[in-house]
């Protein structure tokens, strides 16, 4: 009766295990972007004030969400963003008030 009991709990762990990660929403949608080439603008923006892999994140999340962001890429070592984009519907202005708003300084790299 014991080992019956047993194989039912392991079983039910299992299978929550399993509908938990297929439900996950730390899957990342990824969204298609057409850009003209030379629309797109490459920045190396320097960032004072991350601290850790979460603070990339954050601004990484942050500046991917402003309308014509094609790539963003933080480094707290580094002190940096880089920033792909199109000039044509952003600019390096609204990018900067970004990472003011997500709590970092930027300066001139």
């Amino acid at each position: 009766m014991k080992i019956k009991y047993i194989l039912i709990v392991l079983l039910t762990v299992i299978y929550a295990s399993i509908i938990t990660s297929c439900t996950s929403s730390d899957k990342k949608s990824e969204k298609v972007i057409v850009v003209k080439e030379s629309d797109i603008v490459r920045e190396k923006i320097g960032v004072n004030g991350m601290t850790c892999v979460g603070c990339e994140v954050t601004l990484e999340d942050n500046i991917s969400k402003i309308e014509g962001v094609v790539s963003v890429k933080a480094s707290h070592t580094e002190k940096e963003a880089i920033i792909e984009f199109d000039s044509t519907k952003t600019n390096i202005n609204k990018i900067t008030k970004t990472i003011k708003e997500s709590g970092y300084k930027p300066f001139n790299k």
